[in-house]
């Protein structure tokens, strides 16, 4: 049996079924992930993994939006009571702080919906790359295992090396020449997965 059915840990015991591959909802690798199918998937068709962007991409936005949760109760008070701004009077920071509160949750809304909804999908059929441009637009490519030539791993840099994620690029001879799963946990294994697939495509 191809390699891809066994745990990847050193033991290589096989995978159970069950709550052990009950993926959780934030989660950004899901290997074989029960529960879980997508729009067109074929009836014979498998998810074997599931892929984001490693949560540690979103600490950018995240860092930003903690300090727009502070400035109303930092920077206003600070302004009030030294009135530097005279000519402003109570009522306006009173006004302007829940609208602020207002954007500062659409902005973290936005950016969460598309880290969580920009998603990669390798099944054993072929790959699909899912990539929301905004809220309202996606772009979504596939292709089919067969047309796959290389699969390569890039990883570079600190963070990447220490919170194990990296670019996968996947080169095919379809309409899509390449697809990129960026910044995605475990890259080596990713590859690793990937090919196995494409061997047992090969082998049938």
């Amino acid at each position: 049996m191809p390699e891809i059915f066994v745990s990847p840990d050193s033991s290589h015991a096989p995978i159970k079924t069950g709550n052990l591959n009950k993926p959780h909802p934030l989660s950004a690798f899901m290997f074989m992930p029960d529960g879980i199918s997508f729009e067109n998937q074929e009836p014979d068709e498998t998810i074997v993994l599931l892929l984001r962007k490693h949560f540690i991409t979103n600490l950018s936005w995240l860092f930003i939006s903690f300090i727009l949760l502070l400035i109303p109760i930092t920077f206003f008070p600070f302004i009030v009571i030294n009135n530097l701004i005279p000519q402003l009077p109570l009522a306006f920071f009173r006004l302007v702080t829940p609208v602020w509160y207002l954007f500062t949750a659409s902005y973290i809304l936005v950016n969460f919906l598309m880290w969580y909804f920009t998603i990669s999908i390798v099944t054993t059929e072929r790959i699909l790359d899912i990539d929301f441009i905004n809220l309202l637009n996606k772009k979504v490519a596939e292709t089919r295992l067969t047309k796959v030539e290389d699969v390569t791993q890039r990883t570079g840099g600190f963070m990447e090396a220490f919170f194990d994620y990296g670019n996968v690029i996947v080169q095919t001879a379809g309409a899509e020449a390449v697809f990129l799963f960026h910044a995605v946990p475990k890259p080596q294994q990713v590859v690793r997965i990937i090919n196995q697939l494409l061997e047992r495509e090969e082998e049938q």
